[in-house]
């Protein structure tokens, strides 16, 4: 099984060490998840891996024969010429020029070699099945292209739909060491789910970064974090990996805490008897102790990992007030020119606090219907008004178009954020959005695409809306601006119409989800889980249907092709269900042995709630104070224990749920 080892590998960039001497082994079936802040070295380390970039000392090494998979190829004029399946097609190992070697090989008499490309033949027939091209066109669909783009030109496709054409090829063509940068960039929630289920099968070495947290929750087995001073590798989970963060930044707190107070305990003797001859010695050696513990402390300092990163913990300002009815539609409809309508007439309410995510497959009006509601485009019919009182806060994919590039950030802001908001209120949001003092003087294009969509977020909430409609809010910010933006949107008070493909948005921040599509709206009042759900059903609904139409067509005319292709989707139905279990059983493991622990913790708990109950327990105060810190430790710990396993209980739900709605045809 094909593995990677990074060996004493150093790489700095504008004078900063990205890595310095740094080693890792990386084995076969690792789903690896890179992650850290913008800037901490992750796409160049999968640029290390696959040779794009060299690094300034050591070396990569990958397994003897091991096939490299990275999306990095750079489309040219020949490349756009081609159809979309030709294209994909192209990167599989042609299976032609295997043939003709074999047929010289037959012909030779050469038993060596035909074994050998025996072996070959069965290592890519599991690589890439018993029909390539049933594979390239069931990976492209998985991704969420129709077969009337397969045969079109790339030179067709939008720039999203190439970067999705690029992922396809890379995994058509199968690797044993797969490394993807972003891969859920331009996809929607159902290829995303598919690439989920693919990747989660993949048997080989999986190094990825992505932004999406249940995405990265759902791929990986192990996460390493890069930091500040050196990188982190830990088995599990990314919200494994936080729930230990929390625990070790916790233990480095009462450790801290316990060397602080002895240094303090001594202090007050040195300070005390220092000059008392009597005590003189005894103060000197404490002296001494108090060098020691100094050391000791900055010795921790040193050791602590740094694995706190940045953080936006901002709330938003209060909103003002507005009617109960916030948006109310009556037979909303709208169509393109010249062609049908996106829905039925829609009718809706919106009421004050409600807060809505709309979702639907690609095209089916989404943006659309958001530019209504903010007045950019007009309906073709039905009405639609806003509530007395509502002040409306627009984001879109494209809002960045409004900043004035030539402007400061500071200047843009104070524009943004309206005349009544103080020079105070706009220092403090934009250091909220880490667009602190030393961005203040710099021009808008300047900035990275990241930056310039905090600095109109941070605009938009600065000018106190009551109702946000958010289109894709979450584009272009990194990993800790994404979770500090869904905790504020989550607590803020007023109303949200929101259109995301981060799931983590949807599922905290979203009270209820409304699918819109042909079949006009759908609510899902109990929000992303119920809709995540249906979706599932239905999807496994339709799976079981065209298994039975294919058995139907079977036993009509029996062709021979339909019946390899029935039998490797079986397998590859089969596959998923196995790689999920595979995940489910070490995690249900762990459970248990929490679950063990937090019952002997409580079984002690309560003796010591037994013992300090006792009045003659009471009346020693030294003991019961003992007693009560253990008491206090044990509920600590207890807590610690219950959180890390509501994280574990959510994850083994999850993926028991995807593993039942993989229904296997009989």
């Amino acid at each position: 099984m094909a593995k990677v080892s990074l060996q004493n590998i150093s790489k700095a960039y504008a004078g900063r060490d990205l890595f310095r001497e740094f080693s890792l082994e990386i084995p076969g079936g690792t789903r690896l998840a890179v992650v850290g802040q913008n800037g901490a070295g992750k796409s160049t380390l999968l640029k290390l891996i696959a040779g794009v970039s060299e690094p300034d000392s050591g070396r990569m090494v990958l397994s003897t024969g091991a096939r490299l998979g990275y999306v990095a190829q750079e489309m040219d004029a020949s490349d756009l010429g081609m159809s979309l399946l030709a294209w994909v097609m192209a990167a599989l190992p042609s299976w032609k020029e295997f043939w003709q070697r074999y047929d010289a090989a037959v012909a030779a008499g050469d038993e060596a070699a035909m074994t050998a490309l025996a072996h070959e033949q069965a290592s890519l027939e599991h690589a890439l099945g018993y029909n390539p091209e049933h594979r390239a066109k069931t990976i492209l669909s998985g991704l969420g292209f129709e077969e009337k783009h397969m045969a079109g030109p790339l030179s067709g496709l939008s720039g999203g739909w190439r970067e999705r054409a690029k992922l396809a090829r890379v995994l058509t063509a199968g690797a044993d060491v797969l490394l993807l940068d972003e891969p859920t960039n331009h996809l929607d929630l159902e290829a995303v789910a598919w690439l989920e289920a693919f990747l989660t099968a993949f048997e080989g070495v999986l190094i990825f970064v992505a932004h999406d947290r249940v995405f990265l929750d759902r791929v990986a087995t192990h996460t390493l974090f890069l930091g500040e001073t050196k990188p982190i590798w830990r088995p599990g989970s990314f919200s494994q990996f936080l729930a230990w963060r929390e625990e070790m930044e916790k233990q480095w707190e009462r450790q801290a805490a316990a060397i602080d107070n002895k240094i303090k305990q001594h202090n007050v003797f040195i300070d005390r008897f220092r000059y008392k001859s009597s005590k003189a010695r005894q103060a000197q050696s404490k002296l001494k102790n108090v060098e020691k513990l100094n050391k000791e402390i900055e010795s921790l300092r040193g050791d602590r990992p740094d694995v706190r990163g940045r953080t936006l913990d901002f709330s938003l300002p209060e909103p003002e007030r507005c009617d109960k009815t916030v948006c109310a539609a009556a037979d909303l409809a709208y169509h393109w020119p010249d062609r049908a309508p996106l829905w039925p007439p829609l009718t809706f309410q919106l009421f004050r606090g409600q807060k809505v995510a709309l979702v639907g497959h690609n095209g089916a009006g989404k943006t659309t219907l958001l530019k209504l509601i903010v007045g950019v485009n007009k309906p073709n019919d039905g009405r639609l008004v806003l509530g007395t009182g509502v002040k409306l806060g627009y984001f879109s994919q494209h809002q960045t178009e409004i900043l004035n590039t030539e402007g400061t950030v500071m200047s843009e802001m104070r524009r943004m954020a309206g005349p009544k908001a103080t020079h105070l209120e706009c220092c403090s949001t934009l250091g909220l959005f880490l667009l602190g003092e030393d961005y203040w003087d710099r021009r808008v294009f300047e900035l990275s695409g990241g930056e310039k969509s905090r600095l109109v977020l941070a605009g938009l909430f600065s000018a106190r809306a009551n109702f946000l409609v958010l289109d894709e809010p979450t584009n272009h910010l990194d990993l800790e601006s994404r979770e500090a933006l869904v905790r504020a949107l989550a607590e803020y008070s007023g109303t949200i119409l929101m259109v995301a493909h981060d799931r983590y948005l949807l599922r905290e921040a979203a009270a209820e989800v409304w699918s819109v599509g042909a079949e006009g709206l759908v609510v899902y009042e109990e929000g992303y889980a119920a809709y995540e759900a249906a979706r599932l059903a239905e999807a496994a609904a339709a799976s079981k249907a065209e298994g039975a139409g294919a058995a139907e067509d079977n036993a009509q005319s029996a062709p021979k092709l339909s019946r390899q292709e029935d039998k490797e989707r079986k397998r590859r139905v089969a596959e998923l269900r196995n790689a999920l279990y595979r995940d489910i059983k070490p995690k249900r493991e762990a459970f248990e042995k929490l679950e063990a622990e937090l019952e002997t913790l409580l079984a002690k708990q309560s003796e010591v709630e037994a013992v300090m109950a006792d009045p003659e327990t009471y009346a020693q105060r030294e003991l019961f104070s003992k007693l009560s810190k253990e008491y206090s430790d044990l509920s600590r710990e207890a807590e610690d224990l219950l959180a890390r396993m509501a994280v574990m209980e959510e994850e083994i739900a999850d993926l028991e749920a995807r593993r039942a709605a993989l229904v296997e045809d009989v």
